[in-house]
């Protein structure tokens, strides 16, 4: 199982660390909120045991930012919190537990069992399988009566299996649920733990294929038979809970311990900083800096403490974290007597609990009989020689190369010893180097000594850390106390060491200062203890660069005499390879530039493809071998409504209509096992996909796979058919129309023929002239629609261009009437015109075809004694739009019909009339006739081909249903708009305007 321990505490969380390894699981940690919410994003745990204050993004906050993203393994909050407030926020922000600091680690271990328990299939403490068995309390392993000694990764792939047992796992998925993904393996690796752990239950009597291999698929334990699974279910329920084992207590007890020896110096510096915090508290001399540094190490403290069971040093941590924290402010007397009382309590509380778990004290106890809690590991005790640091036999090679042990004293390093004296207000200073059994000294003040045993210097401590060290008063420091330094002449009371670190991180020694008082340094002073420091350091790589450059001389020297012994030879061997050089070069310098010209190309060719992908109408998707989204196209985007970064990641199914999911996934399926490499577009005829919206679409798409390694990747281009779709529909209607309009005149010319070829008419010639006029009529019905057919096509396709020339609105108008003016007074209507004369730019033909295409439409659908109207206005830009109201003659109906107010009306023009009349001048013609009207439900198809108002229209109307089609094309082709107001029952007004601007040769050309 693997856990995430977010925690700002390094010895923390080493110890939570090395708790919860011993417990077989795998453990990562992160030092801040950001980098723990990081790994949460890109990695798969089981639980995460989090802090509550951290840098960056506090537990709380990364709590609430885990559950709104959906995140729902168990969080367990870890923290010093302990008020009932803080534990109801940390639980109503969506963590599972919450322990408080300090706690005590078999609590802690089962809490943890407990809330994966939740998690996981089984709600049992002991996980059975058959006969197998496993205690996650003990970490023991069992088949029948026989034991199984795992290794841990064993034992935690077991504890997977049986926790998860109707899950089958992958290597992958393994690999993410057991390894920490700084030391993730190959798959290889899994496989070779899951041998391991077959052979180690064969041996012990299980079968073979207890753990069961899904061929393609991954492991997972073999099912039970249905017996046995009841016997399996009623022993889970009488498992009882087993305590921790001896063995993995004492195991994790020498852990702890070990991490205390290790960080024991960190605490007692600790002890230090809040010890000198403490002093210039009472003399009122600490500084902003000071004190929120004291602040940290106390919380720092209480928690480190808690951890190793120290309860009573955790309390008094925190009661100085309080007061500190407190001190912004100034503190009462109360507060200031009682800090050195709290700390000196601290210090005798962990010099009592190392006395206790020294290993004299611990030699008399058995190690399966110790009465320690788990909580309160032993540690190391402080009575031990000099530490050296973890890198001590590189730290002596880089202070050999430096070469100044016993070297003579030198100014320059005297100077700055001056210096610190003068900066520290202190009697005595030295620069040290330490060597493998001795400090010696480059420089001091104050000191007679030459050099003193490692074991009886302080600044051994020093180099063991990259911060400075302060002891303010050595006589209540338990490490320094009983120090010859101390104790014996000069007996130093104060010590500050700054130690010198190389470039490389070597501590070769220290910048000291020492007297033999209590003593402390303001800020400013720790800083300039520091430069100096650098100084130090500065002066040392100085005389390192010249000792090396001493060497190099003579080395130099030495070879300058080897060299002139080989000079002769070497002229002679250039000069025989002078030729053979030139040539390898000639011919390198050629397969550069040839690389280089290659490269160019290829880079030029890759971002032509990345341009040519991006840029490319059709959609093109690439998805893994799970079938989710790798690569989307900016053609993708615009047919499915999603953007490049909403649907990488996604599954493929997000783009499919659901009825069609299942189906298209074993397509895919059966293609990746298919020989083919590729799909043709078409071959598998019309599919549909869904857009962002749920809107549906056909579509038609080609699918290729590529085999990159062990992974597969398919890719899809997909066409959007819509439009074609809905051209061949359109192109189908188009066709059915006109054969059934075709058909009806040729039926009524043959019948009319064939009755005048029988015969059987010669007695009748009244009948024979009626069938001849039928077919003379249905022959110019013939004709007409041909006609118009050809017209609107040649139009709308561009074959017929109009030809713009000077025309006058009024010659226009007054041609139309001419021509309609027998077939008005035929039907007993009468022709109204209200013209101005307005010269435009203009195709009169055509202007004059619209004009009486429009007004023979009125003139058919009125009644005799009725009147059309027919004019022609000049709007200006700003001009507010036609309405009834300005026409010569008032309407029938009562209140006025306009091209805003007017419902229903209907524009078919691909833009909005009044933006183009808001813009430049136009002429506007207006036919307006006391008709029956056109319905409402007929408005949006009134100018489309083959569309009339009735469909006996064609018949008794003597119609063919293109004219107004015709009119829309001639309009548009001018750069115009047309558009009807009706109402039914009260006539009907068109529309259309013609643009006066010189621009509209532009248009049409």
């Amino acid at each position: 199982m693997r856990i995430l321990i977010v925690e700002d505490d390094e010895f923390t969380a080493k110890a939570l660390g090395s708790l919860l390894s011993d417990q077989n699981y795998a453990i990562e940690t992160a030092a801040d909120g950001e980098a723990g919410w990081e790994l949460v994003e890109s990695f798969s745990y089981d639980l995460i045991l989090l802090d509550v204050m951290l840098p960056k993004l506090d537990g709380i906050s990364l709590c609430q930012r885990m559950r709104s993203r959906g995140l729902q393994m168990p969080i367990l909050l870890l923290t010093g919190r302990d008020t009932g407030h803080d534990k109801a926020i940390g639980l109503d922000a969506g963590a599972d537990d919450y322990v408080v600091k300090p706690f005590n680690a078999e609590e802690l271990v089962a809490r943890i069992r407990a809330l994966l328990r939740r998690g996981g299939a089984a709600t049992t403490p002991v996980l059975e399988w058959s006969n197998l068995r496993l205690d996650p309390s003990t970490c023991e392993v069992s088949y029948g009566a026989r034991l199984l000694p795992l290794t841990p990764k064993e034992y935690a792939l077991l504890e997977l299996f049986l926790r998860n047992h109707h899950r089958v796992y992958s290597c992958s998925m393994i690999l993410e649920h057991l390894w920490s993904f700084e030391d993730t393996p190959g798959e290889e690796a899994v496989r070779t733990h899951i041998k391991g752990l077959r052979q180690k239950l064969k041996a012990a009597g299980a079968p073979t294929d207890l753990v069961e291999t899904v061929y393609g698929i991954g492991y997972r334990l073999k099912p039970l038979e249905e017996g046995a699974a009841k016997a399996k279910k009623k022993a889970g329920k009488s498992a009882n809970v087993s305590t921790v084992s001896p063995d993995t207590q004492q195991q994790t007890l020498a852990a702890i311990a070990d991490l205390w020896h290790r960080f024991q110096e960190r605490i007692h510096s600790q002890l230090a900083v809040l010890e000198q915090a403490i002093v210039a508290l009472t003399q009122t001399q600490i500084t902003e800096e000071l004190r929120q540094q004291a602040e940290r190490d106390a919380h720092s403290l209480a928690g480190a403490l808690g951890s190793f069971g120290l309860a009573q040093g955790s309390k008094l941590a925190r009661k100085i974290e309080h007061i500190l924290r407190e001190a912004t402010h100034p503190l009462s007397f109360n507060q200031l007597k009682l800090l050195p009382e709290l700390l000196a309590t601290l210090r005798q509380a962990i010099e009592q609990y190392q006395s206790e778990s020294s290993p004299s004290a611990q030699a008399t106890d058995s190690p399966r009989s110790t009465s320690r809690s788990p909580s309160a590991p032993p540690a190391a005790s402080l009575a031990t020689p000099t530490p050296h640091p973890d890198n001590e036999a590189a730290r002596l090679l880089a202070l050999r190369q430096y070469q100044i042990l016993d070297t003579a004293p030198e100014s320059s390093f005297d100077d700055l010893v001056h210096l610190a004296v003068q900066i520290s207000d202190t009697p005595i200073a030295w620069i040290s180097l330490i060597d493998a059994d001795r400090q010696w000294f480059k420089s001091k003040v104050g000191f007679e000594a030459a050099e003193l045993p490692r074991h009886a210097t302080l600044c051994a401590y020093t180099i063991l850390h990259a911060d400075m060290l302060i002891i303010p008063d050595t006589a209540i420091d338990s490490r320094f106390v009983h120090h010859p330094l101390v104790t014996d002449p000069p007996q130093i009371r104060f010590y500050a060491g700054v130690p010198l670190i190389t470039s490389e991180g070597y501590a070769l020694g220290t910048l000291a200062v020492l007297s033999s008082e209590p003593h402390t340094l303001s800020s400013k002073q720790i800083t300039a203890l520091q430069t100096l420091g650098r100084q130090v350091m500065t002066q040392l790589e100085l005389h390192r660069h010249l000792a090396d450059f001493a060497s190099t001389t003579a080395a130099q020297q030495r070879q300058e005499q080897a060299l002139r012994k080989t000079k002769d030879e070497t002229e002679l061997r250039v000069a025989e390879r002078t030729a053979e050089v030139v040539s390898v070069n000639r011919r390198l310098q050629l397969e550069l530039e040839e690389r280089k010209r290659i490269e160019s190309a290829l880079r030029v060719s890759q971002a032509r493809f990345a341009g040519i992908l991006e840029i490319a109408d059709d959609a093109i998707i690439s998805v893994d071998q799970t079938q989710c989204i790798t690569l989307f196209n900016q053609g993708a985007e615009k047919i499915f409504g999603y953007t490049a970064r909403e649907a990488l990641g996604q599954p493929l199914d997000i783009l499919l209509p659901i009825q069609a999911v299942l189906g298209h996934r074993q397509h895919v399926q059966d293609f990746g096992k298919s020989a083919s490499p590729a799909r043709r577009m078409g071959e598998r005829g019309i599919i549909y996909g869904r857009r962002k919206n749920g809107e549906e679409f056909p579509a038609e798409a080609s699918i290729s796979k590529l085999e990159m390694g062990n992974d597969r990747v398919y890719t899809v281009i997909l066409r959007d058919v819509s439009d074609r779709e809905m051209v061949e529909r359109m192109k189908d209607e188009f066709i059915s129309v006109v054969s059934h309009e075709l058909r009806t005149p040729l039926t009524s010319i043959h019948g009319s023929l064939r009755m005048l070829a029988s015969g059987l008419l010669n007695a009748e010639p009244g009948t024979s002239q009626r069938l001849l006029q039928i077919a003379v009529e249905s022959t110019d019905r013939l004709v007409r629609l041909i006609n118009d057919v050809l017209d609107i096509e040649r139009i709308e396709s561009g074959k017929v261009r109009m030809e713009l020339s000077p025309c006058n609105s009024t010659d226009v108008i007054n041609q139309a009437v001419n021509i309609m003016q027998p077939i008005a007074d035929k039907a007993g209507i009468t022709l109204s015109v209200s013209t101005a004369s307005v010269e435009l730019q203009a195709d009169g033909d055509r202007v004059i075809q619209t004009l009486t295409n429009l007004l023979s439409n009125a003139i058919k659908f009125s009644l005799p004694g009725n009147t059309v109207w027919l004019s022609a206005t000049l709007l200006q830009p700003g001009d507010p739009p036609p309405s009834q109201s300005d026409q010569p003659c008032s309407s029938p109906t009562s209140e006025p019909l306009t091209s805003s107010s007017l419902s229903p009306s209907f524009s078919p023009s691909p833009s909005s009339s009044l933006p183009t009349l808001a813009s430049t001048a136009h002429i506007l013609f207006t036919v307006k006739d006391q008709g029956r009207g056109i319905p409402a439900d007929k408005l949006g198809k009134i100018f489309e081909r083959f569309q009339q108002v009735d469909a006996s229209d064609s018949r008794n109307q003597d119609g063919t249903g293109l004219g107004l089609a015709i009119c829309r094309s001639i309009v548009q082709q001018h750069g115009g708009d047309i558009w009807v107001e009706s109402e039914l029952g009260q006539g009907s007004i068109f529309r259309f305007t013609l643009p006066l601007s010189p621009e509209v040769s532009g248009l049409v050309a």
